[in-house]
């Protein structure tokens, strides 16, 4: 009579399972051993990985009202012949904005105005004081002097560029600048102060663009006798005016904040409870494969020795 090979399959795979179980079982202490130290040191690692906070501000794009001025636009074309920028749409001065504040020249002088070069590089976050101190092995205090290679420029705006985030919503128009760091009263700080720099300079660089236009303008009205041409002259003139009128009286120059940056009070990572699981299914699973790997090691021994 034959056997059925399905049944002795089934059989074969049930004995196996057994043979596995029992030596898991007869191993059961080897396998918590390793599975515990593996959940201590998850438990030791996630507890001395510094917290990070992020520290963030909403903003909408300036309105720019004459963007949508008919004389601008019709004397758009005009004014690029002579070298005078009129009319700039809100998404280029948008745009133009984010990548300064990503610019290394920004980042460079921002750093350097702030001086905050020496926490920025050499400070780390102390959990009995609660506050970022600086690292003496790094920096001396004491006698300013660095006691490592002195941070260059690249240094510094690699590090910074780091935990700076600037994301642009293209459906809202809304922007968001953020930074990372351990210190959040920090973060918070470099936030504002970052989009409090980056209105100022825009400001300043439109109101020196808008006065050089009106002095060149006075100066081209008194070299023509055209009179269609000097009313050119003067049309454009109104519209450097109103530049320079409008950053006279508005600091939210590029950007308006919506929501400006706040200490943050919850850490963003290391989400130490997932630190621990995943150590600890690690630490069970290795500890599994070592002693099924021992065991078929030990049974190839015997094998071997049996057929010699």
């Amino acid at each position: 009579m034959e056997s059925n090979p399905i049944s002795n399959n089934r059989a074969y795979d049930e004995i196996n399972l057994w043979e596995i179980f029992s030596l898991l079982f007869s191993n059961k202490w080897q396998i918590i051993g390793i599975t515990s130290a593996f959940a201590i040191l998850s438990i030791t690692y996630s507890l001395s990985v510094t917290e990070i906070y992020r520290a963030e501000s909403l903003l909408a794009p300036a309105e720019f009202r004459q963007t949508n001025n008919p004389l601008i636009n019709q004397l758009g074309p005009a004014a690029g012949l002579i070298g005078v920028e009129v009319g700039s749409g809100v998404e280029d001065k948008v745009s133009t904005s984010i990548a300064i504040l990503e610019s290394r020249e920004f980042i460079r002088d921002f750093i350097e105005r702030h001086n905050i070069l020496v926490p920025l590089m050499a400070g780390r976050w102390s959990n009995q004081e609660r506050r970022n101190i600086i690292d003496s092995t790094v920096y001396n205090e004491l006698e300013d002097e660095w006691q490592i290679d002195t941070p260059t420029d690249w240094d510094a705006y690699r590090v910074y560029s780091e935990i700076l985030s600037v994301s642009e919503n293209r459906e809202s128009g809304m922007i968001t600048i953020s930074i990372e760091w351990h210190d959040p009263e920090q973060a918070q700080l470099w936030v504002n102060l970052m989009v409090e720099e980056i209105n100022k300079i825009m400001k300043e660089r439109d109101l020196e663009e808008a006065n050089s236009a009106i002095s060149y303008l006075q100066n081209q009205i008194g070299t023509t006798q055209l009179v269609e041409m000097q009313r050119v002259f003067y049309d454009l003139i109104n519209s450097q005016m109103r530049v320079v009128m409008l950053a006279d009286v508005r600091d939210d120059y590029i950007f308006r904040v919506i929501d400006p940056a706040v200490i943050p009070q919850d850490k963003i990572r290391p989400r130490r409870a997932l630190i621990c699981v995943v150590g600890t299914l690690i630490g069970g699973l290795l500890a599994v494969l070592i002693v099924l790997v021992r065991s078929a090691i030990s049974d190839r021994r015997t094998v071997k020795i049996k057929t010699e």
